[in-house]
């Protein structure tokens, strides 16, 4: 044999040898990975909510207790009452301005 060929033999047997006693990990099972997503998720909409309402109560021209928020999988949703329309547009710049905001539909009502 010639020498090429036998170091190609030896890297071929020395790359098995690697993956045969290369130890195995277990992997999370899908349902686990699942669970760890949606977990994620919620964390993540709790915290766009929380940023929102802290927002919200920071603006001045805002009475940010007639405004709800809900947030599922970035979409947050506003509802409520405000007295003026650049109240309404004001509530849905800021959610629309927040990280992690994918989309907002404003169901806020104006109400004089």
């Amino acid at each position: 044999m010639n020498k090429l060929r036998i170091s190609c033999l030896i890297f071929t047997w020395m790359f098995a040898l690697g993956f045969v006693l290369m130890p195995v990990q277990p992997c999370p099972s899908h349902a686990a990975q699942s669970k760890i997503t949606r977990a994620k998720k919620y964390v993540s909409d709790s915290a766009i909510t929380t940023t929102l309402k802290a927002k919200f109560l920071a603006e001045k021209s805002l009475d940010s207790f007639d405004i709800k928020v809900k947030t599922t999988h970035g979409t947050v949703t506003l509802r409520g009452q405000v007295a003026k329309a650049h109240q309404y547009d004001l509530a849905e710049k800021i959610a629309r301005e927040t990280d992690g905001v994918q989309q907002v539909v404003n169901k806020i009502s104006i109400v004089p």
